[in-house]
């Protein structure tokens, strides 16, 4: 039931919001039809065994006592969900089976009493029934889904007395076979009843694990919230969600515009979501503004001693910028690395690239603990992106991470572009890239539950646009 509740759950209007969406989603029938499948296994589970109240009746001089009465057997019927415009889903199910045992005590009142007991089988066949499920959201922004309308009718009940006298068996046998066929369909029936509680009760434990928001390394907030009513097509519905990450202590909206999402009429996947490059600009902005694109590199953030002044072989900067060497002996440099703008992503037909700027600004560790400033390089990067989809979470990988540099400012002299150059490309090799790829491989978890994976996932990138296309597969 968990993965057809996180399915219908992705349509759920959890807000209206004046700009449009960062991500959007797409079920399809193929994907509504799985999810009924696997809640009517589900229920099929939940049924076997179910005990039925005990029953009692009489028809003109017989009187009957059913008791012990569990359902033995459950025939798994065909079903359908179609989209129902302004309400949600209809599932349809025809062909189902169902089985009951129990035991059976009468007395018959007349000239000559009789009073026996044994045990009986019911067989029914032929059980349909249908369900709305509509969509909603609670007061927390959370999703809610309740059943409405639940209908069930049974097209023939036989039952099988063992043991007893079997003229007598005639006198009541239709008039109980109908009183149980009556308890297991009908609105208020015992299919029903299980149905109604898979959907209220299990579905909306299932839906409390759906996420809305995501925390992003403790600072930052991902919002999927939904902010507009889904569409229903014919073979697929959609929602619009939110698709922003904010500041976590102070939620705020990026200034950023927000590019419309490719066109696609694809349906040949069970699941489809466009992400923006504005998601990622959006976390990208408030990292810059909260000053979280920013670092002192020093020794430990290097192997081999690469920022110390003096050293015996050429492997430290102290003997690729000799100046400094003779200015600052015997001693280590720390570099302070941070954005002068805001990192900016964009996706292309094909290629996903990150352009950035900043400054690096150079200080020699003093006695005492104290730094002494000697220079700053401006530097600019284009770095290309390869974007991947593992366990439900988009990841990154640096692919190429070219960069340009430049004397902002320098208390040492003029400095060979040449070495500034074998510098910093030893930085960005042993400090940048591997931060950049240590921060792509936690990713951007997407709104799934556990219980749900991705199989057979394609991923497509077109202008401002990720679109990904998969087959899900129920874990539960």
């Amino acid at each position: 039931m968990r993965t057809f509740c996180w399915l219908v759950a992705v349509v759920l209007v959890v807000t209206v919001d004046s700009k449009g969406p960062g991500l959007k989603t797409r079920i399809t029938d193929k994907a509504l039809n799985y999810a009924a499948d696997v809640a009517l296994d589900i229920l099929s589970k939940q049924i076997t065994g179910l005990v039925i109240p005990d029953q009692h009746g009489s028809s003109g001089d017989v009187s009957y006592d059913l008791t012990g009465l569990k359902i033995n057997g459950f025939g798994k019927p065909n079903s359908k969900i179609s989209t129902k415009p302004n309400v949600g889903l209809t599932l349809t199910t025809t062909g189902s089976s169902l089985n009951v045992h129990g035991n059976f005590h009468y007395k018959y009142h007349g000239i000559i009493p009789i009073s026996d007991s044994g045990s009986f089988d019911l067989r029914t066949s032929g059980i349909n029934f249908a369900i709305e499920i509509r969509l909603g959201s609670d007061s927390t922004g959370h999703p809610t889904m309740s059943s409405f309308g639940c209908t069930c009718s049974v097209t023939s009940a036989d039952i099988t007395f063992h043991g007893g006298t079997a003229w007598i068996y005639n006198l009541f046998s239709d008039l109980v076979a109908d009183k149980l066929k009556d308890m297991i369909g009908g609105g208020n029936g015992i299919l029903c009843q299980q149905l109604v509680h898979l959907i209220n009760v299990n579905g909306m434990e299932s839906l409390k694990n759906l996420p809305v928001t995501v925390e992003i390394a403790k600072l930052f907030l991902l919002d999927y919230r939904f902010i507009t009513t889904p569409s229903f097509q014919p073979t697929f519905m959609e929602s619009y969600h939110k698709g922003e990450v904010y500041w976590k202590p102070d939620p705020q909206e990026a200034p950023l515009p927000l590019p419309a999402l490719l066109p696609s009429s694809d349906t040949s996947r069970m699941m489809y979501l466009w992400v923006s490059d504005f998601l990622f600009n959006s976390m990208s902005y408030n990292a810059f503004k909260y000053r979280q694109l920013q670092y002192n590199v020093t020794n430990k953030d290097l192997p081999g001693g690469v920022l110390n002044t003096t050293c015996s072989k050429l492997t430290c900067i102290g003997k690729f910028i000799p100046e400094i060497g003779k200015r600052f002996p015997h001693t280590t440099v720390m570099l302070y690395m941070k954005s002068t703008s805001m990192p900016n992503m964009t996706v292309q037909n094909g290629s996903t690239v990150v352009n950035a700027a900043g400054d690096i600004v150079f200080f020699a560790q003093q006695p005492g603990g104290k730094y002494t400033y000697f220079l700053t390089l401006s530097a600019t990067m284009s770095s290309t992106i390869s974007i991947m989809i593992q366990n439900e979470t988009i990841r990154g990988k640096v692919l190429k991470l070219p960069i340009a540099v430049k004397v902002k400012d320098s208390k040492i002299g003029q400095l060979s572009p040449q070495v500034l150059d074998l510098v910093l490309k030893g930085v960005i090799t042993l400090f940048v890239e591997p931060k950049l790829n240590e921060l792509g491989s936690k990713g951007f978890p997407l709104p799934v539950i556990e219980s749900v994976h991705f199989v057979d996932t394609q991923l497509y990138t077109a202008k401002d646009t990720l679109l990904i296309a998969t087959n899900l597969k129920y874990a539960g």
